[in-house]
């Protein structure tokens, strides 16, 4: 059986295509990665490097074998880990995936929590928009992604964390947060300010608003939440948001979220790599109760009703 150590070392000099570099990366000797290497050669009974003066290559053979390596570490690295969690499952490592927003106005929270509850435990956070986190979870980067409930990949089983709803964000100086009453056609001319459109919330709306007969003819894109906020502050422009997003805002009369009547909500899950079905999603555009009352974007009629 050909020795484990052997592949490694023969690895580290495939992957820098150097036996000085190799030598140096795992502690040994140039001497000792040759005669490795060699063994390695006599025990396959063929190449695996092509030595050209001081330039090396890989042979058929060779990257045979560093693809096969890499599977064989992998298992290695994977069967290490299980025993660990086994021996200690208070002891582990934990990767997650979260858009900038949840990792803004979520995760923080949450990872305190965790972090009492398992002080050993070690996280790792990767900051994507869902898109992104899906394919993360696909190619096994990421454990876990917080992420917005989606029907089209069935292959990533969604744990419902909570049921969201998004609404009409605006300056207190817009007309609409003042009105009584707003005409769905108002909202053909606004210029919205949105999340960047490749995005699942960007599809979201752009779907719901096509739904109300309502195209999304004006628009800015951004990729920054905090960025979207203070344009539609300063006026220039309307956005859709969770309203989580602009608690202190909102708080502070700073902004003003209308809230639509809908019958079915977005739901933000969290999304784990594993197979089987996927809920189907849906799209709510939600508001704010403030001081006794609540006013509401109905899309479906038009009119903005105010409730005590």
């Amino acid at each position: 059986m050909t020795d484990a150590h052997k592949i490694r070392i023969f690895a580290a000099v495939a992957q820098s295509l150097s036996f000085t570099k190799a030598a140096q990366s795992l502690h040994l000797t140039q001497s000792a990665v040759s005669h490795a290497v060699a063994s390695l050669e006599r025990e396959l009974d063929g190449p695996l490097l092509r030595r050209e003066g001081k330039r090396v290559s890989l042979t058929d053979a060779g990257r045979v074998l560093v693809d096969h390596a890499r599977k064989i570490f992998a298992a290695f690295d994977e069967a290490e880990a299980a025993v660990k969690r086994a021996a200690r499952p208070d002891r582990g490592f934990l990767r997650i995936g979260a858009s900038p927003a949840a990792c803004q106005y979520l995760v923080p929270e949450s990872l305190r929590e965790f972090r009492e509850s398992y002080p050993e435990f070690e996280l790792s956070i990767a900051v994507a928009d869902s898109p992104e986190l899906s394919r993360q979870l696909h190619e096994g980067l990421i454990d876990l992604g917080l992420m917005i409930r989606t029907d089209r990949d069935r292959q990533l089983t969604f744990h419902d964390l909570f049921t969201d709803e998004l609404g009409l964000l605006v300056s207190p100086a817009h007309p609409l947060a003042r009105e009584k009453k707003v005409e769905r056609n108002r909202l053909v001319d606004e210029h919205f300010v949105l999340y960047t459109r490749t995005s699942f919330t960007f599809h979201l709306i752009e779907r719901h608003l096509l739904k109300l007969q309502i195209p999304l003819r004006s628009f800015t894109e951004l990729g920054s939440m905090e960025a979207i906020k203070e344009l539609v502050k300063l006026g220039l422009g309307v956005t859709v948001a969770a309203p989580w997003i602009a608690s202190t805002e909102i708080a502070q009369r700073s902004l003003v979220w209308l809230r639509r009547r809908a019958r079915r909500p977005a739901a933000f899950n969290c999304g784990a790599d594993v197979p089987g079905p996927v809920p189907h999603d849906g799209a709510q555009l939600g508001g704010l109760a403030d001081g006794g009352v609540t006013k509401h974007w109905d899309g479906e009629d038009g009119r903005c009703r105010t409730r005590t």
